[in-house]
């Protein structure tokens, strides 16, 4: 069962392949990949294309813009829960039909473009840092024989 990321279920009656589902774009603009891949820090996020998919699993079918520096893991868990929701709420039989709102905003809608444009405008945060200076008390600093040797050759 492949759940789309606009709330669309296949579900197939005949063994497929990643690259059937996915398309022949090169580069590839999806990526078809398990629940536990998603929630995952691999750096190799998804399946390879010549993966025969295993009927009764589900897998989500997800743009490469939900791959973004700025998403967290948190969203991503997020769209992982509400896909696996929507995919058990299916009926395997069931017309597949689109979600009346998307689980996620599309790269076309512009809202992903906007949030990146604004996070690549932004200035990197840098510290504002005083400097310390240590007193001994005990001790003379470093300093203070510095300013003694001044006071004594003058």
């Amino acid at each position: 069962m492949v759940v789309h990321l606009n709330g669309l279920v296949q579900d197939f009656d005949h063994p497929v392949s990643v690259s059937e589902v996915t398309g022949t774009d090169r580069p590839p603009k999806q990526f078809l990949c398990t629940p536990a891949q998603l929630l995952s820090d691999c750096s190799q996020l998804g399946l390879q294309p010549d993966t025969i998919l295993q009927a009764g699993h589900i897998y989500f079918l997800l743009p490469y813009s939900t791959l973004q520096s700025d998403v967290s893991h948190v969203s991503l868990a997020s769209i992982g829960r509400k896909l696996t929701a929507k995919a058990k709420s299916t009926k395997p039989n069931s017309s597949t039909q689109p979600a009346s709102t998307p689980l996620w905003p599309s790269p076309d809608s512009g809202l992903v473009s906007c949030r990146a444009q604004r996070l690549s405008r932004m200035r990197p945060w840098k510290p504002v840092l005083d400097t310390i200076r240590e007193k001994s008390f005990n001790r003379r600093s470093e300093s203070d024989l510095q300013e003694g040797n001044l006071v004594q050759n003058v």
